[in-house]
């Protein structure tokens, strides 16, 4: 291949679902041996384009050509034949297998005296974990691994295909500060090694850390192709949303309660939280920020009822109350999101209308428990109006719906019942700086209606903007709370990492 002949080139690719235009007459192309970042809103066709590749799809119209040839991948397998991998946001792994395993998985197998040669399985394994100088044992069950070991199983077997296009999607979504910056000194390593990436992300601060050169993609079509050199963050939201984001904040600043809504008191849940207590006023955004397993998340959780066993005392409005499970919570007017939308938030199979309308079939149904889905498919449309969700219909798979769409989805659920306590964990992960900012309007118009929010979020710039206080955990404890002014980055790195005087040199907190 021609060192200027481009590792691939999209040219008028189009795809349609029913009446959503998913990708429109999309025509750019990735240089071979570099980091090629592509970012746009969700629902603007990175995933169509990224399942196209991966002969998941097939285009309705348009060209594809990979290393100069012409290419149409009518199966999985045959974009895998051909040198393009695909490390997904939700990585495809067997956990009942080894490593070794998981990458060898459908494919022949060494042999030696016609049984499979696990010695040399594992031997070759081995070789792939060297070359990128990680610590996993090929025998280790994939399960039992980490999310960032397990990413790095599935770049290992990418490696073993001898891939020439490796396309990772939202590759850090589940990761912390360490484990992304290790992964990016392998990704810098692969790129010293010729192979080409197209690194799919909503983080434009990774982006511009990890890229060489970045396109965007709008509602279906795309936009412009920049060099990061010569780039600004500004320009490349621009270019993702078409207009200006100035605001990514907009925290709107209410006079709180008199009385707290919510006080809590001595909350323990064994082996994650103990003795945490504080008080939430109508009106404020609460921030818990701490390090991954502080017990900021099991906080939340607990207060909807997922922990029974949680031990400590509760007042709502003034009156002691006890929450042993989610119906308890929801019945007291608490609302939750949980962090992850896939596994906690969704039922993958079923449709807008009947995840959105969940919580809503109680008041609906008629003297015998009959639902009407007239009334269900009016009042799902009021919500898709409300929350600006795009779907081509209520009836739609929830499936079908960009990440950020499915999250308003769970979030236009959970407010449903007119909560008066929100507990979020991390609202805004995985969504684009659109749909953020449109999440923190909706914090505005809860806590505008009295609402008290309590927010966890992977983003310290997130929490320390839209929160009015923010306590800091450290190891299942509260360290301090602290007013909107007191609280900056540096300080809480200190709180929550448990160092007796805040730290500096530009670390950065992970958020639990």
């Amino acid at each position: 291949m021609d060192a200027v002949t481009p590792i691939i080139t999209f040219e008028g690719i189009s795809k349609r679902f029913g009446g959503v235009q998913a990708l429109d007459q999309v025509s750019f192309s990735v240089p071979p041996g570099e980091i090629h970042a592509l970012v746009g809103e969700n629902g603007a066709g990175k995933s169509t384009l990224i399942r196209i590749c991966g002969g998941v799809y097939g285009p309705d119209a348009g060209r594809m050509f990979f290393r100069g040839e012409e290419v149409e991948f009518n199966s999985v397998q045959e974009s895998r034949d051909a040198g393009i991998s695909i490390v997904h946001q939700e990585i495809p792994i067997a956990p009942h297998l080894t490593a070794a395993e998981n990458i060898f998985l459908g494919r022949p197998l060494p042999q030696k005296n016609k049984l499979i040669d696990w010695k040399e399985v594992n031997r070759l394994t081995q070789a792939l974990f060297d070359r990128l100088q990680v610590k996993i044992k090929p025998t280790a069950v994939a399960g039992k691994l980490t999310i960032a070991q397990q990413q790095i199983v599935v770049i290992a077997q990418a490696l073993s295909l001898d891939s020439n296009l490796l396309i990772m999607d939202e590759p850090t979504s589940a990761l912390n500060k360490d484990e992304t910056e290790h992964l990016f000194e392998i990704l810098r390593q692969l790129r010293s090694e010729g192979l080409t990436i197209l690194y799919v992300s909503h983080r434009l601060e990774e982006v511009f850390e990890i890229a060489d050169s970045i396109s965007a993609l709008r509602d279906g079509r795309y936009i412009n192709t920049v060099s990061k050199k010569g780039a600004t963050p500004e320009q490349i939201v621009n270019m993702m949303v078409g207009r200006e984001v100035s605001n990514l904040f907009p925290k709107d600043y209410h006079q709180p309660s008199p009385e707290p809504l919510l006080s809590v008191r001595n909350l323990t849940v064994p082996k994650l939280a103990e003795g945490v207590s504080f008080d939430l006023y109508g009106g404020e955004v609460l921030g818990l920020v701490g390090l991954q397993g502080s017990g900021t998340s099991d906080v939340l959780r607990a207060l909807f009822g997922v922990y029974p066993n949680s031990t400590g005392d509760i007042w709502l409005n003034g009156q002691p109350v006890k929450i042993r499970s989610s119906l308890d919570a929801i019945k007291l007017g608490i609302a939750y999101v949980p962090a992850d939308r896939q596994i906690e938030g969704l039922f993958q199979p079923m449709s807008v209308r009947d995840n959105g309308g969940l919580l809503l079939l109680r008041q609906l149904a008629g003297r015998f428990g009959w639902i009407s889905l007239g009334g269900l498919d009016k009042a799902m449309r009021q919500k898709v109006r409300e929350f600006g969700i795009r779907t081509s219909s209520v009836n739609a798979l929830i499936s079908s719906l960009s990440g950020g769409n499915q999250q308003k989805v769970v979030i236009a659920r959970t407010l449903s019942l007119s909560p008066t306590v929100v507990l979020l964990d991390d609202p805004t992960r995985g969504i684009d700086v659109g749909a953020k900012a449109e999440v923190h309007q909706i914090l505005n118009q809860l806590t505008g209606q009295g609402c008290g929010v309590i927010l966890v979020s992977s983003e310290l710039p997130e929490v320390l903007a839209m929160s009015d206080r923010v306590i800091t955990m450290y190891r299942g404890r509260v360290r301090a709370t602290l007013e909107h002014d007191e609280a900056d980055h540096e300080l809480i790195m200190g709180l929550a990492t448990g160092a007796d005087a805040a730290v500096s040199g530009g670390a950065q907190l992970v958020v639990a």
